[in-house]
């Protein structure tokens, strides 16, 4: 049976649960592996029996949650513009999208409610924040949805409080839904359609957010090492003249932490699979520093979840943002979350940040989506991690 756009509408009905709705999580992988994988498996053969619904003018999307407990069908003309009204992608590098995401930026496919399907619409909660490239002075807010078993981050829908005959305000959602390009299934995008992503994507109209004035912690996506004369055997042994103090958070602000920086650290880009459906976004950034250095100052909300079987995640339980990773083989690291670094603590210029790095890597490359060119410059760009 092919579900049908209104299971979308009562999703967004129905769930309007607190944010700060309680952690559901299991203790991943071995043990639910085999669970996920049939859930999965069974909402694909759900899917299939009605993906073209008899039109082979479209084409179905999928885009799955990490644990696959929730999968998502979005219906797209199989042949469509590059000006298309209906289907647009765009890239957001405002404050609110970068800290919720903790990424450089989140990629949206805007498309419209009724193409979107839900195979669990009771496993999605929303986090409510703001979005800049909403218009200001307005009652619009962000309503950001994500799996409330293993916290990915697939879609968000913008919402207006309307007044209604002097009375009770409610929350009316837009038509449109922004799916979150990174959980998409990448074996389910056409090539013809990766290429037209590429070329949306690369269009200035479609980068929200993407100046220097603007979005000013942006600078680290792009930095590289300023040390170059020297070799990175001897640059990750450097030590800074005086210590540099960092901080960071969640979006909502519940988990924040400090790191005092005493020697190079390192920014590696990863790709894989697990870090674009917890982010929601095309890749994840992380950076390494001695356990010794890093302190949280607020970590009531902090959880640790256990998300392969050799490293753990710190996420926030109530805005379900993704703060470090810990390897069980590394007890003196820990990795924060770049994203999750505060602006105003950070140098000033590319300049600064890339005298402070021993090395810059794009990592899991091998899961690299179709719409993603990596940046062609000197940085290693490894298939696996390292």
């Amino acid at each position: 049976m092919k579900l049908c756009s209104y299971h979308f509408i009562f999703l967004f009905a129905s769930c309007s649960i607190r944010s700060s709705a309680p952690l559901m999580y299991t203790t991943l992988m071995t043990s639910t592996n085999k669970i996920a994988s049939l859930t999965s498996a069974s909402a694909r053969s759900l899917h299939a029996t009605a993906n073209h619904d008899g039109n082979e003018n479209n084409i179905i999307l999928q885009s799955e949650c990490h644990c696959g407990k929730v999968v998502l069908d979005i219906t797209l003309p199989r042949e469509y513009s590059s000006d298309d009204a209906d289907v647009k992608f765009l890239n957001c590098r405002c404050y609110s999208c970068r800290r919720y995401h903790t990424a450089s930026h989140v990629s949206y496919l805007q498309v419209p409610r009724g193409q979107i399907s839900i195979n669990s619409p009771k496993m999605l909660r929303k986090y409510t924040s703001s979005c800049s490239s909403l218009d200001e002075g307005t009652d619009k807010v962000m309503e950001r949805w994500y799996c409330t078993e293993c916290s990915s981050k697939l879609l968000s829908v913008v919402s207006t409080t309307i007044t209604k005959n002097d009375e009770k305000s409610e929350r009316e959602q837009s038509s449109d839904c922004l799916v979150n390009l990174g959980p998409i299934n990448s074996d389910t995008i056409p090539q013809a359609h990766s290429r037209r992503w590429k070329e949306q994507l690369k269009q200035i109209e479609n980068n929200l957010h993407s100046s220097q004035e603007e979005s000013p912690s942006c600078r680290w996506a792009d930095v590289l090492p300023s040390n170059t004369e020297m070799s990175y055997s001897a640059r990750r042994r450097m030590q800074l003249p005086y210590a540099k103090m960092w901080s960071g958070s969640c979006e909502c602000g519940a988990c924040k932490y400090e790191i005092t920086l005493k020697r190079l650290t390192q920014l590696q880009h990863c790709y894989c699979n697990l870090c674009r459906k917890l982010s929601g976004s095309p890749y994840s950034t992380w950076l390494p520093v001695d356990k010794e250095h890093f302190q949280w100052k607020q970590s009531d909300a902090v959880t640790l979840v256990r998300t392969t079987p050799v490293g753990q995640r710190h996420i926030c339980s109530k805005c379900r943002g993704v703060l470090t990773i810990v390897y069980d083989e590394q007890p003196n690291l820990i990795w924060p979350c770049a994203g999750g670094l505060d602006d105003a603590t950070l140098p000033d210029t590319s300049g600064e940040m890339g005298m402070l790095l021993s090395r810059v890597c794009h990592i899991c490359c091998r899961h690299l989506p179709p719409w993603i060119d990596l940046p062609e410059d000197d940085t290693e760009k490894l298939p696996d991690a390292c």
